[in-house]
């Protein structure tokens, strides 16, 4: 499992997001729906790599968020809430989340151990959130419509926007869609290598019954 806990930057002078952080999320599949869990913070639990990243796209689309994953097993059954959750992954997410307020990208993957594969998931999560961040949210959202909907026609996408054909042009022209994809892609690759070590290294250390 993933699980994503995100928690706001200067919540005290900025103002409570997590009400627009929780609509942005509503539409990624989860396993536990993302909900506040204390403070100016949510959470929430997605067993979809893909579905992970997305998640970290839209929270990146926001700015000012330390995203943390935690990777691997949880206790179940699932209660409704992920609040009242336990197991390897919260534990883990917690952790992350806490490393990520002085970290690049202000995001960080734990694993578990040093795993190849978590690494390599964080660093292409960092680049999508840089990537994210260092675009002007107008084209952002341009970005956001390709990527859901790749045959849509830019006519399309500036009618959804009310913009000219133009200003969608201009900016997809620019590549910034295709970089977008690719560093989402192989986030996703890596996250589904994170959590198949994960929950190897979870059975291997598992206790096994029998007699001598």
């Amino acid at each position: 499992m993933y699980v994503m806990t995100i928690d706001q930057w200067a919540s005290r002078s900025d103002g409570d997001d997590v009400p627009t952080l929780l609509t942005a999320l509503a539409g990624v599949p989860t396993v536990l729906p993302f909900a506040r869990t204390i403070g100016d913070e949510a959470q929430g639990v997605i067993d979809d790599p893909g579905a992970a990243t997305m998640a970290v796209l839209l929270t990146a689309q926001l700015r000012r968020w330390h995203i943390g994953i935690g990777i691997g097993p949880v206790d179940t059954p699932l209660p409704e809430m992920a609040a009242e959750a336990h197991g390897d992954a919260f534990y883990r997410a917690r952790s992350a989340v806490e490393a990520a307020k002085n970290a690049p990208a202000h995001l960080v993957v734990d694993s578990g151990g040093d795993t190849a594969a978590g690494g390599l998931a964080e660093g292409a999560l960092r680049t999508l959130v840089w990537t994210v961040e260092t675009m002007r949210p107008e084209s952002m959202r341009y970005i956001l419509a390709r990527l859901t909907s790749p045959d849509a026609p830019q006519a399309a996408i500036a009618s959804q926007f009310d913009v000219s054909q133009q200003a969608v042009s201009r900016v997809l022209s620019q590549g910034g869609a295709d970089i977008v994809a690719a560093a989402m892609r192989l986030a996703e690759t890596h996250l589904r290598e994170a959590g198949d070590q994960a929950m190897s290294a979870a059975e291997g250390a598992a206790p096994h019954g029998g007699g001598a």
